[in-house]
């Protein structure tokens, strides 16, 4: 048995580099320090710690003879060598009082030049299998005037001669020591990051960093654990490589395993196979690798077997496919990730995984193989981005320091990597992708590309896969294929079979993405193998690059998408009759969805459709009307909406037909009729209380106890904050659906606008995931009893807001609170229903009659704006007809609710926020005749908090709109005052309008002008704007033409309504304050 090794102090009492060295030098002389294989069959040659120490003593008498010259001047190392050798120079040259720069030599030449003038580099070590690019590096810089002196890269011989030829002697001069006391705060090295987003930048590596990354758990933890690692495929210029090839046998006094030099000949060049034969031979017990090479180790049971017998498999660098990872771990591969940067270090835990505690509140287990904990050497600040995904701030600390240090607000570093919550377990997080990956959509919506990338490139027939779409209405995919599946773009056959192949990896890559982000067979861009996908050293895709590389493939497929798919070669209907319309939509509808069945006379958008779904469905339907010449004509009528606004199969069919028969289709469809006939089918055998009977004998707790639908959204998340902080309410149960429920998304939502996240750890918070739709709401029977006899209040606020779709889509939302109706009438005690409606349920009030009423408005005319307008008309109805049986309902018709006057978070998805960004890019701010009545999101929840406490019965009819309006002028003229460093000016609305639709749209406008998003909105205000005009010389009018609302009987229900102090100048400056600290008002 090997002796046990000694292990240098990690309190800093000596360097990292070279003090480590020397320090195993002197008490470990003869164990290894790494174990070389050179093949299966070859015994594996050991090389010592004495040897070690010996070779960095050779590099510095090389490069800096007898000390003489100038300390601290910085090397460039462009080398392709043995991994040794590499190592020994990095060592050697700080030993000889330099700093070295390692360069990896897949930079560009314009990238090396950038980073030797950052870092004053002078002198460089290179390699006559280098020299094209250092020569186009020398006459660049020759012709600006730089100097730059160049080694040649020493010899195996010259420095671990032992090693070359095992007969020759080890003896060397111990170069001098310095005289210059160890600082901590020095730059022991630098390194690069990857270049994804530009030049490589040159990160220093403070001697305090490395002692940080010493203390890490990649390093100390795997020492701990004697780990012997297999690093024999990490190129040693990325920090990866050096934590683990270098400080790895420094810290734990284990050696690495790596690959024996070829010298004079090239080294190594890693592969999956070559590196797990290497490992096998070194008989390691650890092994350090990239997705890409488990991914190709997966596809191998012989692999998969080795691998289940090591202590750890620790991947870094990318993301590992969710379909691979989960499989390798059900066959027990100890896989744990790790994650790291050239910035700030490597700081989550490994070995982190304790089945006996799995019973464990927040225990880690093996299913949790793609989660990380951070170790508690670190603060981190997680940065909410409103999707459920946080960015990662590392905040400096004792403990820690990040080597570059970039937040504006306090010292840290801001990574710009995306992380979510685990959604039971604290303090388990999972990397979701970049910020520079999240594809923004022109919907707004964000689509984190990572997962369905990653398990796309598990299919054997993928080299590589990006996907785009910045600013459009959906997302493509460059599919790189593999060498063996390599097609001729020219062959009209190969092409398209190569799409049919890799179609199910897609469909099942769509399966798990949210729908908006479902990918399309039309969408998908096969490389040119004459343009590979560039790439970063550790294998990964650069994305920007890709993109831009295949920009012009690009804009040319969403040239044909918008052109309706002129080309897609859609077949048209055999006839232009309704049954064989519906049927041929029946197959169309089916092909986008993915090969699902789809139900003519069902609502589409309840079938899982969405806008995109949509869209590709118009197309296809303009595609077969243009394909056939007596169609051609009426194609030209297909609006955008069409498919909204007949959203059922056989409607779609009818409105098809009627459009070709009679040139228009029948869009004057009786809007009205509809409504009430909606209204009629939901109200009819309304049920009267149970508890208004005479046997009725239950009663309700004396506290309030709410039930509260759609919590996670913006106003639902105040209201819950506000029932829970208050004493009064005694308990308070969310019901939320499954797909948007989650203790992450509720947590991230009272972070983004800056609620107390400690309220959620109240014991009267019930969070209840379930379907109105379903018995007992999809509750276990027992949950489902325990509110029947409980609640007190319902407040329905769960409502989708899509001004696209038609009132039929809406439908299952109507349904719904039928069934909480019927819910609430079976209660043997009293219970009120308060529904969140909206003032755009009567929209279209005639302003001439005055201010709309706190009352139900009979006539459906002026809820015939929308399909959301309609859905909220038809609702209010409902609750009305229920409350006239005996149920205590109210509708709280709600106005624009703006950002609080504390912390102004003001959802930047709103339109107000919108048109102010906008502003900035046009150089002018927008007027509007009329008054706005904005309440903030604080008061909103404070009054709905007062209607809960209110003992008496409440009206059917509410309003919760500010009784204090201001002039829309005053209110820009207030954000107009902090927008500094800003010229604007304030402009009529309509010359604002113009000017937005001069602005083309292209990825870089659509930052600069989001309003571009809303334009038909924006339209939509323009036009009232020119009503209110002419209006307010008469009587009070709303911005945009829009009526003023009554409040009068909300003031005598509300004390928060009642005593709302105006919106001024201070919130103003919340609201700026809340935009500039998040980003939002600069460029991207």
């Amino acid at each position: 048995m090997s002796p046990s090794p000694a292990l240098p102090p990690l309190d800093g009492s000596i360097p990292v580099l070279p003090g480590f060295v020397d320090f195993h030098a002197k008490h470990n002389t003869d164990l290894p320090w790494a174990l070389l294989s050179a093949g299966p069959e070859l015994p594996v040659q050991s090389v010592s710690f004495a040897q070690y120490a010996a070779a960095t003593h050779r590099v510095a008498h090389l490069l800096r003879p007898e000390r003489v010259g100038k300390d601290r001047d910085v090397v460039g190392l462009l080398v392709n060598c043995d991994t040794i050798v590499y190592l020994a120079l990095i060592a050697g040259i700080v030993r000889a009082g330099l700093v070295p720069f390692p360069l990896s030599p897949r930079n560009s030449a314009p990238a090396i030049i950038n980073m030797l003038k950052q870092t004053s580099c002078h002198r460089i070590i290179s390699q006559q299998a280098l020299a094209p690019l250092l020569s186009t590096v020398e006459n660049e810089l020759e012709e600006e005037g730089y100097v730059l002196e160049v080694d040649e890269l020493p010899g195996l011989d010259e420095i671990f001669p032992i090693v070359y030829d095992e007969s020759a002697s080890d003896d060397y001069e111990p170069y001098p020591t310095s005289q210059v006391p160890y600082n901590p705060t020095d730059v022991a090295f630098y390194a690069h990051s990857s270049g994804s987003t530009g030049f490589p930048k040159p990160i220093p590596q403070r001697h305090e960093n490395l002692l940080e990354c010493c203390n890490s758990s990649i390093v100390k933890t795997a020492g701990d654990h004697k780990i012997i690692w297999g690093a024999m495929a990490l190129p040693t210029f990325h920090m990866m490589a050096v934590y683990i090839q270098l400080y790895g046998p420094l810290v734990g006094g284990c050696p690495v395993g790596l690959f024996a030099p070829k010298w004079p000949a090239s080294p190594v060049v890693p592969t999956p196979r070559n590196t797990l034969e290497a490992c096998i031979t070194v008989e390691c017990t650890g092994l350090p690798t990239v997705p890409a090479f488990v991914e190709a180790w997966a596809k191998s049971e012989d692999d998969i077997k080795y691998l289940r017998t090591l202590e750890i498999v620790a991947f870094a660098g990318g993301p590992l496919s969710s379909k691979t990872g989960g499989r390798l771990q059900a066959e027990g591969v100890p896989l744990y990730p790790w994650y790291g940067g050239t910035e700030f270090g490597p700081h989550t835990k490994i070995f982190d995984i304790d089945e006996s505690k799995s019973s464990q509140l927040n225990a880690k287990t093996r299913a949790d193989w793609d989660w990380m904990v951070f170790t508690e050497r670190v603060k981190c600040r997680w940065d909410p981005q409103g999707d459920g995904t946080y960015e990662l701030h590392f905040l400096s600390c004792p403990t820690h320091r990040p080597n570059v240090e970039n937040l504006e607000d306090t010292a840290g570093y801001a990574t710009r990597d995306l992380w979510e919550l685990h959604p039971t377990k604290e303090g388990l997080w999972r990397i979701t992708g970049r910020k520079d990956d999240v594809i923004v959509l022109g919907s707004g919506e964000k689509v984190v590309p990572i997962p369905q990338e990653g398990l796309i490139v598990s299919s054997p027939m993928v080299n590589g896969a990006v996907m785009f779409g910045r600013a459009k209405n959906q997302c493509g995919i460059l599919i790189e294929p593999a060498p063996s599946h390599a097609i001729d773009l020219n062959d009209p056959i190969a092409l398209p079979k190569f799409r049919n192949m890799i179609w199910p990896i897609i469909e099942e890559a769509n399966h798990a993405a949210p729908t908006f982000a479902r990918l399309f067979k039309e969408m998908i861009i096969v490389t040119n193998p004459a343009k590979p996908l560039p790439r970063a050293a550790k294998g990964t895709v650069i994305r920007k690059q890709a993109v831009g590389l295949y920009k012009k493939e690009i804009d040319d497929l969403y040239q044909v998408v918008e052109d309706s798919g002129n080309s897609a070669g859609i077949a048209a209907p055999e006839h232009w009759s309704v049954l064989d319309v519906e049927a041929w939509l029946l197959k169309q509808a089916s092909a986008v969805a993915g090969g699902r069945a789809i139900s003519p006379s069902a609502d589409i958008f309840d079938q899982g459709f969405d806008s995109l779904h949509a869209t590709f469905l118009r197309n296809r339907v303009i595609a077969a009307m243009r394909g056939d010449q007596l169609t051609r004509e009426a194609a030209q009528h297909v609006s955008q909406n069409f498919v909204f606004e007949y959203p059922t199969l056989h409607d779609l069919a009818k409105a098809i037909s009627m459009l070709i028969d009679t040139g228009g289709p029948d869009d004057k469809r009786d809007t009205e009729k509809s409504i009430m006939d909606m209204i009629a089918k939901y109200s009819a055998h309304l049920p009267k209380p149970t508890h208004l009977s005479a046997q009725a004998n239950g009663s309700a707790a004396h506290d309030a106890v709410v039930m509260l639908t759609g919590s996670t959204g913006a106003i639902g998340s105040h209201i819950l904050a506000r029932l829970l902080a208050d004493p009064r309410v005694a308990r308070v149960y969310t019901f939320n659906r499954q797909v948007s429920v989650s203790y992450d998304r509720q947590l991230s939502s009272f972070i983004e606008r800056e609620l107390d996240t400690s309220l959620l750890d109240s014991p009267k918070l019930v969070s209840l995931v379930g379907d109105l739709s379903q018995p007992f709401f999809g509750l276990e029977e027992a949950m489902y009893d325990e509110i029947r006899y409980s609640v007190t209040y319902v407040l329905h606020n769960a409502w989708r807001v899509d001004f696209n779709l038609s009132l039929s889509s809406y439908e299952t939302h109507v349904a719904g609170t039928r069934r909480l109706i019927d819910f609430c009438c079976s209660l043997s005690h009293p219970v009120k229903l308060i529904f969140t409606s909206s003032i755009s349920a009567v929209h279209k009030w005639n302003i001439n009659l005055g201010p709309v009423p706190e009352d139900t408005i009979p006539g459906p005319e002026v809820a015939t704006s929308n399909g959301y307008a309609a859905s909220k008309f038809v609702t209010e109805q409902l609750l009305a007809r229920a409350a006239d049986n005996g149920l205590e309902c109210t509708s709280i018709r709600l106005g624009q609710v703006c950002g609080p006057n504390t912390s102004g978070a003001w959802a930047t998805t709103e339109w107000v926020p919108i048109m102010v960004r906008t502003s900035i890019g046009l150089g002018a701010l927008p007027d509007l005749h009329g008054t706005v009545s904005w309440v903030p999101a604080d008061a909103v929840a404070s009054t709905y908090l007062d209607l809960v406490l209110y003992k008496d019965r409440l009206p059917y009819v509410l309003h919760l709109t500010h009784p204090r309006s201001v002039k829309w002028r005053q209110v820009i003229q207030n954000i107009k005052t902090f927008l500094e460093g800003y010229s604007l000016s304030v402009i009529p609305f309509a010359e604002w309008t113009a000017q937005l639709e001069k602005q083309p749209v292209t990825g870089k406008t659509w930052d600069d002008f989001p309003a571009l998003k809303i334009l038909e909105y924006v339209r939509s205000i323009t036009a009232g704007d020119a009503l209110a005009a002419k209006a307010e010389k008469s009587q009070p009018v709303e911005a945009g033409g829009l009526p003023v609302f009554s409040t009068a009987r909300m003031q005598r229900y509300s004390t928060t309504l009642r005593d709302l102090g105006v919106v001024d100048v201070v919130h103003a400056r919340a609201w700026v304050s809340y935009w500039e600290k998040i980003g939002f008002l600069h460029s991207a």
